[in-house]
């Protein structure tokens, strides 16, 4: 299978980057609405071929952890899930 060479320029692919991290939607989406080649997005981003998105410095918060309610109790469990597929 031949590989299609990106007609994108390195500066394209930047404003590409740049406004993907201000959408609030997954890399995935962002390809599926401007018609982009998700892997030679991914790749762009974890290739470090782009400057990182600038992030506030993380702060740690304490967290209390209490035992489980009964089991008679009606409350359903929190579950945190990442788009990569991840839960907690």
């Amino acid at each position: 299978m031949s590989r299609i060479k990106s007609t994108l320029s390195r500066a394209q692919w930047l404003q590409h980057v740049t406004a993907w991290q201000g959408s609030g939607l997954s890399q995935a989406a962002y390809c599926r609405e401007h018609q982009l080649n998700h892997s030679t997005f991914h790749g762009w981003i974890s290739r470090g071929q782009v400057p990182a998105l600038a992030c506030a410095p993380l702060t740690t918060l304490p967290i209390v952890v209490q035992p489980s309610p009964p089991a008679a109790s009606n409350v359903p469990p929190i579950v945190l899930r990442h788009d990569s597929g991840w839960q907690l």
